[in-house]
């Protein structure tokens, strides 16, 4: 027995790198976590190998919800990885169970967040195809199904946590201005003094203080920091230096949760540079019917809505809401695309400033709202933070320029690959609307194909959701230069790339 140890003690030492590094980085995740406290030669191969970053999605619909995380789990941790952060997105059941199945997981110094979602997209970990599993394309046929996405990441180079937005009913006014100083707070711990965040995921539950919050986090962010998320929903969260989530105290309420990604100032020199980008494929078209709002009535419950009447621009006539989708109607008759709901597209003109900016700044931005009601007094939409006074144009869900948005998409996905330096594709991560999907589209995994098209062996993954957030310019709105973070029946894309030094 002595000589069989001593045998194969020399026979591993006499291995060299090129077969070791054949061998390990064939290994899961925690086996390949022990190898590389075997002694210092397999600890730099064990380096060598995870020299570069992975951020890899998988998702279960195995009905068993513990089941099928510890499946996505399986899958996600099915080759070398050091995790930095992980992300949960389940579409019912209990965020306690499943934050504290990850934690056990993959240890109790990550940080975490766990979201319930409309449904999840990626590849499945039982066979590696893509698949979708969207709530509106499974209501009258299961209505509870259930599905989990893990996505977990490896960015070196890049420090990861979560910062939260605890709203108690005392510190409402400021809650803003906080969450952008946690933010800034972060940041110029971990990176240089005068860095800005690389990119800023959000995850926000369905209240009134959602929104304004995003719109100050936009204006406060500069232009290079790529923001994205969805913004209604629910969550746990879980920061790097917490062993368990945070309890709430009586009065509070979760609003957003914000996986923060900054420049590590200690990254090596001769590292490659982690990079983000954004893409987003739009899928309403406007229709040419522009109003001003004549009286606006904010409905703040659990669910946000506005009741309003408007005025036609140059007309004097108030118009109540039967009437407002009448002339909607008339000037869609004929158009196929009338059989889904409208929306509005107000342009918001706010002042926002952060602390004790003595100048506060007028930005334009664009907010799209559902038409959910109208009656002989008020037309109904969804969302608060409408005003007299403001201008709205109609806009309505269209296949045809979601098509073509998601061949632009493509296109762009295709141009980081051609930048100088060779930039590699090594994650991305898909915010859809819960209005797209197979019902939308007519055929399955629409909202991949750019992914699929350019990077099929990709491990991507991604949500369908209600409220998708993401940075850019609306084209139709350019001559007003109105900014827009916030979208409909729209799919932003998060796209993670390296390069080397």
């Amino acid at each position: 027995m002595e000589k069989s140890k001593k045998a194969d003690t020399m026979f591993i030492g006499s291995m060299n790198d090129d077969l070791l590094q054949n061998i390990l980085q064939r290994l899961p995740a925690k086996p390949f976590a022990f190898a590389s406290c075997v002694n210092r030669s397999w600890n730099s191969v064990c380096n060598h190998i995870l020299s570069r970053p992975k951020m890899v999605s998988a998702f279960s619909r195995n009905p068993h919800q513990l089941k099928a995380v510890e499946e996505a789990l399986d899958k996600a941790l099915s080759e070398p990885i050091r995790p930095d952060f992980v992300i949960a997105n389940i579409t019912c059941g209990n965020m306690q169970d499943t934050l504290s199945l990850i934690t056990g997981r993959v240890g109790s110094r990550l940080p975490v967040i766990v979201t319930i979602v409309d449904g999840v997209l990626g590849k499945e970990a039982c066979n590696d195809k893509a698949a979708e599993v969207n709530r509106f394309d499974h209501m009258h046929t299961s209505p509870s199904f259930f599905a989990v996405l893990l996505t977990i990441g490896y960015l070196p180079g890049i420090k990861v946590d979560v910062v939260p937005v605890i709203q108690a009913k005392e510190s409402e006014a400021m809650i803003g201005d906080k969450f952008v100083m946690d933010i800034r707070n972060f940041v110029s711990e971990v990176s240089d003094h005068a860095a800005a965040p690389s990119c800023l995921m959000l995850f926000g539950e369905d209240t009134h203080a959602t929104e304004p919050i995003i719109r100050k986090l936009d204006y406060a962010m500069p232009a290079e920091t790529i923001i994205v998320g969805d913004q209604r929903g629910e969550f746990l969260h879980k920061r790097a230096n917490e062993l368990r989530n945070v309890e709430l105290h009586k009065d509070e309420s979760r609003v957003l949760a914000c996986l923060i990604f900054a420049r590590d100032r200690h990254r090596p020199v001769e590292a490659g540079r982690v990079q983000f980008h954004t893409a987003i494929s739009r899928g309403v078209s406007s229709v040419d019917l522009r109003y001003k709002v004549a009286n606006a009535i904010a409905c703040l419950p659990r669910c946000p809505a506005t009741l309003m009447t408007a005025k036609r621009i140059g007309e004097a006539e108030v118009l109540n809401g039967e009437q407002i989708l009448d002339d909607i109607e008339e000037n869609l008759l004929g158009n196929p695309l009338w059989e889904a709901d409208p929306y509005i597209g107000v342009i918001k003109r706010r002042k926002y400033s952060v602390g004790l900016e003595q100048k506060p700044k007028i930005i334009a931005s664009l907010v799209l709202h559902q038409v959910t009601g109208a009656d002989e007094q008020y037309l109904t939409v969804k969302g608060a933070g409408i005003k007299t006074g403001d201008h709205f144009q109609v806009y309505i869900p269209d296949v045809k320029v979601a098509e073509a948005s998601l061949s632009d998409v493509s296109s762009q996905l295709r141009n980081i690959m051609s930048k100088p330096n060779k930039h590699e594709v090594v994650g991305g991560f898909v915010f859809a609307d819960s209005g797209r999907g197979d019902s939308f589209f007519g055929h399955p995994n629409a909202d991949s194909s750019p992914f699929l098209e350019n990077f099929p062996e990709l491990r991507f993954g991604g949500v369908f959701c209600d409220g998708e957030i993401g940075r850019g310019l609306l084209v139709e709105e350019e001559e007003t230069s109105s900014q827009r973070c916030l979208h409909v029946i729209s799919s932003v894309y998060l796209i993670v790339s390296y390069a080397c030094s």
